[in-house]
């Protein structure tokens, strides 16, 4: 049995490698597509109001919500499969090699040579966001007019969809951008201990977006109007105070 395995050893290291990232992104795959297949079947045979939501859920809403589910599990599966397809491809041909080498060939278009790396890395981040945005819009426009109209949930059209779907590829530029080029220079510059700069670095801006995305970033997409007192609000109120939370303010999101 270990004989077997002989060639796999003697193959150079970053084949065996590349082929072991294949192997674990596959395993999660099936795993996660393990478990939601058990959940659907879930949703299949659950034909009524669990007895301990009895008080809580009519039948009809319990219906209505249980098809939507079904619907949204179909579109979870065909659209992770293309997902996992299509990242298993661009490994196999040697799509972010190409990149890369088509991020530099731009580069030096516009006059930066190979020692301006961190450009050439911008600009294969910006391509890959580009790409990755251009596939996934078809399964997007399928989930908002097909899936979710289907179900009464959506409230776009499809001149609203593009413009948000615009401005959230620009809004992510604009923190991706200037984020990764500062995250490559500390790496860049950081010796020995790089990485304990850039895990600080990532920290830091992981709490300053966790900050500000509430009062700056979120409202560029969604509309937020303060929740009307009521019993609503009151009622929320209690239960924050209940868990300790430090609630302030309480909004409603209008799409």
């Amino acid at each position: 049995m270990w004989a077997s395995l002989d060639p796999l050893w003697e193959m150079p290291a970053e084949k065996r490698i590349f082929g072991a990232v294949l192997l674990f992104s596959w395993t999660v795959y099936f795993w996660e597509t393990f478990l939601a297949l058990r959940q659907r079947r879930i949703y299949k045979t659950t034909t009524h109001v669990p007895m301990e939501l009895g008080q809580i859920i009519d039948s009809e809403t319990f219906e209505k919500s249980r098809l939507y589910q079904l619907d949204k599990s179909t579109f979870s599966f065909w659209s992770g499969l293309y997902s996992e397809i299509e990242g298993t491809l661009i490994l196999l041909f040697g799509g972010i090699p190409y990149l890369w080498r088509l991020s530099g060939r731009f580069c030096g278009y516009a006059g930066f040579g190979p020692e301006y790396e961190i450009t050439q890395s911008l600009v294969f981040l910006l391509m890959a966001t580009l790409f990755s945005a251009l596939t996934g819009l078809p399964w997007s426009l399928y989930n908002t007019f097909v899936i979710e109209e289907k179900h009464g949930f959506n409230q776009q059209t499809l001149g609203f969809f593009m413009k948000d779907a615009i401005k959230k590829f620009v809004v992510t530029q604009c923190i991706l951008l200037p984020v990764s080029s500062l995250l490559l220079y500390i790496i860049k510059i950081g010796g020995d201990y790089f990485f304990i700069y850039a895990w600080l670095f990532t920290l830091v801006v992981s709490l300053v977006l966790v900050t500000i995305y509430a009062d700056y970033i979120a409202p560029l997409f969604d509309k937020f109007t303060p929740l009307p007192e009521g019993k609503l609000k009151q009622e929320i109120e209690i239960m924050a105070k209940s868990i300790d939370f430090p609630l302030t303010k309480v909004y409603v999101v209008e799409e």
